[in-house]
Order: structure tokens, then sequence, then C-alpha cells
């Protein structure tokens, strides 16, 4: 587990991510610390309301700006 104070951002170096692109959800300065989407991801876990995802069996939630996939 990173620590808690890691921003979740992109690798940048990458390859595949530099080929393919990246898109940014947000600025890195606003990124979300480990510490708190991990927090939230706990918190939710089981509580939230999942939304359809586009693929099949899929569902999804929201954690601190960042899209978690719940595979079924």
């Amino acid at each position: 587990m990173p620590d808690d104070d890691v921003r979740l951002l992109p690798f940048v170096e990458s390859p595949v991510l530099q080929r393919v692109g990246i898109e940014r959800q947000c600025p890195d300065e606003d990124a979300p610390l480990f510490e708190v989407w991990r927090k939230g991801r706990t918190t939710s876990y089981g509580r939230a309301d999942l939304q359809k995802g586009n693929e099949h069996n899929v569902e999804e939630q929201v954690v601190e700006g960042i899209v978690v996939k719940h595979y079924n």
C-alpha cells in the first residue's frame, strides 16, 4: 500500500499512456491523496448506490473524483 501522502496521478512515463494519451480528470495539485481516496473507498463500500457502467456486468462508483469499477 502506498504512503497516505501520495497524490493519485497518472504515470506519465508509461509508454502505453504516452501512446494512447492521458485524459486528465483534474490538475495535478488537485489530485486526491491516497489517504483521502482510501478512506472514502472504505467508508462507501457496500453503502453507495452503484451506477450501471458502459461495459457488460460492470457497475461504477465515483470516490473522490476517481471512477471505481465493480465487476459482477
